[in-house]
């Protein structure tokens, strides 16, 4: 199998019609490019929850494997438009890992959840011969709110701008720089090192959501969000149109890539828009609410700008502009950010 999240393909070959019991308080259950699960617990609340990988990278340390550990499924939860509560941890450790490591580990993912609100109710803990893997298990987090305002990857309707926020490439930038610094500094420079190392950071959307309920009229009009991780923003787009059934008009001049972004992408030969994102957050609303979104997002110094328009899904086909051509938006199965890591690690780049 190719590294990286299983294919469409797959996904829908394996899992469609195999979901077990089905059940009518489910309003939004497993499907390609969703984020969340919701389930209805009363008329007024509804229950959302996420899985993702835990991680445990030894070039990045533990304390920024458990950031990447939580963050992942906070950032997930969040686009529902709720702040993550609670979360289960599954550890299925390397036994390379030793008792320092794991407490060090275990420390920052304590101090993380505490800072974000979330209470730690469960899990399991264990070691297995799993080589060099960066996977360390799973995490299931889960938040409780108004069934009339929980958003979702699926809510997305014709004729509504599409906002991205930061840069494409974040987290695979970033990542890339830590786990590599002498290769990055030596062809890229110290400043332009630093600057990937500190956006590290950024790979958070839960500021984002805070600012935008900080109006909440202004929310009102945003119908689906999702969060840019494997396949990059025009995966995201893709994901999140596939997972609407909508259409989608992009112009791909307008998608915001940094400077930093763009130098270590091309050092290491990979496309920004294509790279994994986390720290970018795609929003679907409606487009009289985009100035007021924008200038919300301006006035808290987080960057965005409408990348495009969901239209009515015609002949199946949705629509990137630019270069003064016009090009079918496909799907790529392979996120390019775990070939070029691994192809690093085993080059054996410092």
């Amino acid at each position: 199998m190719d590294l990286g999240k299983i294919d469409k393909k797959s996904i829908e070959g394996l899992f469609s019609d195999k979901l077990g019991k089905k059940r009518k308080n489910v309003l939004q259950g497993p499907a390609f490019g969703v984020d969340t699960g919701i389930i209805r617990l009363t008329e007024e609340k509804c229950l959302v929850l996420s899985s993702d990988p835990a991680s445990f990278i030894p070039a990045l340390g533990a304390k920024e494997s458990a950031w990447l550990t939580v963050i992942l499924t906070a950032n997930d939860i969040a686009t529902s438009g709720f702040m993550p509560e609670y979360a289960q941890f599954v550890l299925n450790l390397s036994n390379t890992i030793n008792e320092a490591d794991l407490r060090e580990y275990w420390n920052y993912i304590h101090h993380f959840c505490s800072e974000i609100g979330i209470s730690i109710i469960g899990g399991h803990t264990g070691f297995d011969d799993i080589g060099n893997s960066t996977l360390a298990g799973g995490v299931t987090m889960f938040a409780m709110g108004a069934t009339n305002d929980v958003k979702s990857a699926a809510f997305a309707r014709p004729n509504q701008d599409l906002i991205l926020t930061k840069s494409a490439a974040i987290s695979s930038a970033s990542i890339l720089a830590k786990s590599f610094p002498h290769y990055v500094q030596e062809n890229l420079g110290e400043r332009i090192h630093k600057a990937l190392v500190d956006s590290f950071s950024q790979t958070s959307i839960l500021r984002e959501v805070q600012v935008l309920k900080e109006k909440p009229e202004t929310f009102s009009g945003v119908s689906a969000m999702h969060d840019v991780t494997e396949g990059g923003v025009l995966g995201a787009i893709f994901e999140l149109c596939e997972a609407s059934k909508v259409g989608v008009n992009i112009e791909i001049d307008k998608i915001l890539i940094g400077k930093e972004q763009k130098e270590l992408c091309q050092l290491f030969n990979i496309p920004p828009l294509r790279c994994v994102g986390a720290g970018s957050l795609l929003i679907a609303c409606e487009k009289e609410e985009s100035p007021a979104i924008l200038n919300k997002f301006h006035a808290h110094h987080i960057s965005a700008s409408i990348i495009g328009t969901t239209t009515e899904l015609e002949n199946g086909k949705r629509i990137i502009h630019g270069n003064k051509k016009e090009i079918e938006l496909k799907y790529w199965d392979k996120d390019p950010y775990w070939e070029a890591f691994f192809n690093a690690f085993q080059k054996g780049l410092k």
